[in-house]
């Protein structure tokens, strides 16, 4: 009986672990580039990626994306690409946020206005690719 026990333990409980284990993108959104503008920044959070670490993004609407990093540095804005992705937090977090880490994608095909959806695929060192669906928000949206 204890060993009938055990066996549906591991059935039970082996699908749930595994069904939590892929990072979950969250409120996916593209700052709408003014006309004419061949970049533009995305930005994602992520969560349930504990110990994984985002190592790039790609899509169709754009040649590149590249992950980028905004700081001010005595009243200057730097920003510098991350070469080796972005880790997730212990907790599993990751933000992509204005004013922070960022996506980047540059050469875009098409003109992005507000409302449009775009699909980012966004590989992780573990869970591998996960696509999410970008909204481009227009001026003023970007909270």
């Amino acid at each position: 009986m204890r060993t009938l026990a055990l066996i549906l333990a591991v059935f039970v409980v082996v699908p749930a672990t595994a069904q939590n284990s892929a990072p979950i993108v969250e409120s996916a959104w593209i700052m709408a580039p003014p006309p004419g503008a061949s970049e533009a920044a995305a930005y994602v959070s992520v969560r349930n990626a504990s110990g994984d670490r985002l190592l790039g993004v790609s899509c169709d609407c754009a040649a590149r994306a590249d992950l980028h990093d905004m700081r001010i540095v005595d009243g200057v804005m730097q920003m510098r690409p991350l070469r080796y992705g972005l880790a997730a937090s212990e907790a599993g977090a990751l933000s992509l946020r204005v004013g922070g880490a960022h996506i980047m994608l540059v050469g875009l095909a098409n003109r992005l206005r507000a409302g449009d959806r775009v699909m980012l695929r966004l590989t992780f060192e573990d869970a591998g690719v996960v696509v999410a669906e970008a909204v481009v928000r227009g001026p003023g949206r970007h909270r």
